[in-house]
């Protein structure tokens, strides 16, 4: 069985499509931007977003790595394991809600991987632990601002 995601947050977005790349493999997770502070890991319409928040995070001097996931089974792991352990700080996002979500298994698998190389607890951003409100959807999902607040955190005061 597929199943396929249509984020209507994504329709109007327009831009270049650079017909001359190699496709990356459909299960092969990717960074699609490289740092060396923090990895936000995510996956979907997510990315866009958090590609928004590592470009505020350049404006106070923080280098974001950004990990596309792109399949959540199979997960590709070894990327994301390989941006981990070279920033030593991570932040998990996901739109679902807190509780039973996809970031809750990243996050563990992350932690298992990459405990003796973390320099913070690993944080989510997600979704609120409540029944998706359609009037208040772009208050519950995860914005710029709140992965801003966490990647505050893991930073350290």
């Amino acid at each position: 069985p597929v199943i396929f995601l249509e984020p209507k947050g994504r329709y109007w977005i327009k831009g270049e499509v650079n017909t001359a790349e190699r496709a990356v493999p459909l299960h092969a997770s990717r960074v699609v931007r490289q740092g060396t502070d923090v990895t936000l890991v995510g996956h979907g319409a997510i990315v866009a977003m958090l590609l928004q928040a590592a470009e505020l995070a350049a404006t106070e001097g923080t280098s974001i790595e950004v990990v596309d996931v792109r399949s959540l089974s199979p997960v590709d792991f070894d990327p994301i394991v390989a941006s981990v352990q070279k920033t030593g700080r991570c932040v998990v996002l996901h739109e679902a809600t807190r509780t039973s979500g996809f970031g809750a298994e990243l996050t563990a698998l992350i932690q298992e991987h990459c405990f003796y190389h973390l320099e913070a607890p690993i944080e989510r951003v997600t979704g609120y632990d409540t029944p998706y409100p359609h009037a208040l959807e772009w208050a519950y999902f995860p914005g710029p601002a709140r992965v801003g607040q966490a990647y505050r955190k893991v930073m350290g005061p």
